[in-house]
């Protein structure tokens, strides 16, 4: 009778973890999700700034050189 209630036990035991890894596998998919997820939204969120940032750099750049060029254009 021992070994049936052993058995049991550990019967009772596997499915606990059984059950316990399921649970965990199902949550870091789900994690997983949505780092992927927010790493993309970060990822495009720099792209735009960066473009952003290089598009007034660029711009800044253009409106200096047309104001010397005017100013050379007057005779100063």
């Amino acid at each position: 009778m021992n070994t049936v209630a052993q058995e049991a036990a550990r019967e009772a035991m596997v499915q606990k973890v059984a059950s316990a890894t399921t649970t965990v596998a199902a949550g870091t998919a789900v994690v997983g999700g949505y780092a992927a997820q927010e790493l993309l939204a970060v990822g495009g969120f720099l792209i735009a700034l960066s473009g952003f940032i290089v598009n007034w750099y660029y711009n800044h750049k253009r409106l200096k050189l047309q104001e010397q060029q005017q100013g050379g254009d007057d005779g100063r």
